[in-house]
């Protein structure tokens, strides 16, 4: 089982007017059948939350990888054949490990630059997709989507804001471990989507949560349909980049699209 992903980060329209630069960063890897994604949103008000975002994605997925390479050694230490698969662990703790990864990393890079830890300020989600389910942890706004081959669109997880749209949680908060919201399923997925809130205007029902099989569904099947990928992440920010998209938001935006290929 392989994937075939397309992925974009675009600097919003309001900032390129102040001149910040984009906010929005993502990482993504893939370990044998799975594979392991990170969105993450730099909050506007923090000055470096552009350096928080970056390290927030790359520490966590880092931290997932090296959790699977673990339990890999102890699998060898069992005598277990070397292309055995991983045995069950437990996704929550992986995936809590992971945040707290994050968290320490830009603490240190905050300890290092002597700034202050909230102009680090960013969201973090991160989904696991596996053979036999899939597995999120998700502090902020921003959403994750399950994408299906014959049903619609399905939202794995909600953006949690707070007393206002524009107003979340950070994983720089003091109470940032009481906001880590873990969700799972069994769902056989096609694909998965993460996208930051510039993006969920377009594609989000921002009272319910649920997603727009309108907005996933021609994605889908443009990016099945590629016969050349060399050029699929500058398409997907030409996408983005749209006057039907930018007139819906400012924001920076960032979305990373995910489909199994046989």
């Amino acid at each position: 089982m392989n994937w075939r992903i397309a992925k974009a980060s675009i600097v919003g329209t309001g900032h390129s007017k102040t001149h910040t630069p984009c906010q929005d960063s993502h990482y993504v890897m893939q370990l044998g059948n799975q594979l392991i994604v990170a969105v993450s949103d730099g909050l506007g008000s923090a000055a470096l939350s552009h350096e928080g975002s970056r390290i927030a994605c790359s520490a966590s997925v880092a931290a997932v990888a090296q959790s699977y390479d673990t339990q890999r050694d102890v699998e060898l230490m069992r005598n277990a054949p070397a292309e055995a698969p991983l045995s069950p662990m437990s996704y929550e703790i992986v995936l809590t490990s992971a945040f707290f990864a994050a968290r320490n990393a830009i603490e240190r890079e905050a300890t290092r630059t002597a700034a202050a830890l909230r102009d680090y300020g960013c969201t973090l989600l991160v989904a696991i997709i596996c053979d036999d389910g899939w597995h999120t942890m998700h502090i902020g706004d921003g959403t994750i989507v399950g994408l299906f081959a014959d049903l619609p669109a399905k939202t794995l997880s909600v953006p949690e804001n707070g007393e206002f749209i524009n107003s979340t949680t950070p994983l720089t908060s003091d109470e940032y471990v009481t906001h880590m919201r873990y969700t799972q399923g069994d769902d056989l997925l096609a694909g998965v989507a993460l996208l930051s809130d510039g993006v969920q205007p377009m594609c989000i029902n921002y009272r319910t949560g649920a997603a727009y099989d309108g907005f996933f569904r021609p994605l889908q099947t443009w990016l099945a349909g590629l016969t050349e990928l060399s050029g699929v992440d500058t398409s997907l920010e030409q996408f983005l980049d749209t006057p039907k998209m930018r007139q819906k938001s400012d924001d920076d935006m960032t979305l990373v699209l995910a489909l199994r290929v046989p």
